[in-house]
């Protein structure tokens, strides 16, 4: 059970109850998910403090479209940062949203301590410097690799997303926010 409660829209004053709405819900683009359509536990968990939340949405909003990666590379350090935080909410979200940009069940797999090798090299690339990145650990070498493979606009663009995803991560796990169906699971056993 979660340690906040889950806001619905009707306890938030009529100007900040579509602070609740999935993001994708008003995307107009072809950016658009499967998340859309629901009220996440993440945003109605966030709710409790409403200012914080719109502020957190301007912010996400900017590192995901301004990372300077395509959105299949930014489903890979979303995941990584998922899977190495071992945030089981933020998994279960992006698994959605991965395969929704093109990444297969075997790349997110791979994601997840199966074969790596199935990455392609970019890929492979995201997802080691991301679990050096949570585990706090990142070395010359670990940024030599990502930089031969991103300029420097695009290597901030990921640790920032990196960061922005592990400290959301932490913040629901702290909070006990519960995804709003059955765990897909690491391995996607429940998928």
């Amino acid at each position: 059970m979660a340690r906040v409660p889950y806001v619905d829209p009707e306890d938030l004053p009529p100007d900040r109850q579509s602070l609740l709405d999935t993001l994708s819900d008003e995307a107009e683009s072809s950016d658009a998910h499967s998340l859309g359509g629901e009220t996440l536990n993440v945003y109605r968990a966030m709710g409790n403090n409403a200012d914080l939340l719109a502020a957190f949405q301007t912010y996400g909003s900017a590192v995901w479209d301004e990372s300077g990666l395509s959105a299949r590379e930014r489903e890979f350090v979303i995941l990584s940062v998922a899977f190495h935080a071992d945030s089981a909410y933020e998994w279960h979200q992006h698994v959605r949203v991965a395969l929704d940009e093109g990444l297969t069940v075997e790349e997110i797999r791979a994601v997840s301590g199966g074969d790596r090798e199935r990455l392609d090299e970019d890929a492979r690339t995201l997802v080691a410097y991301v679990g050096a990145f949570v585990d706090g650990t990142v070395d010359d070498d670990d940024h030599d690799r990502l930089a031969a493979r991103y300029d420097d606009e695009t290597v901030v663009g990921i640790d920032l997303l990196a960061g922005t995803y592990l400290g959301l991560g932490r913040a629901l796990d702290a909070l006990a926010v519960e995804t709003e169906v059955e765990f897909v699971g690491w391995d996607l056993q429940n998928r």
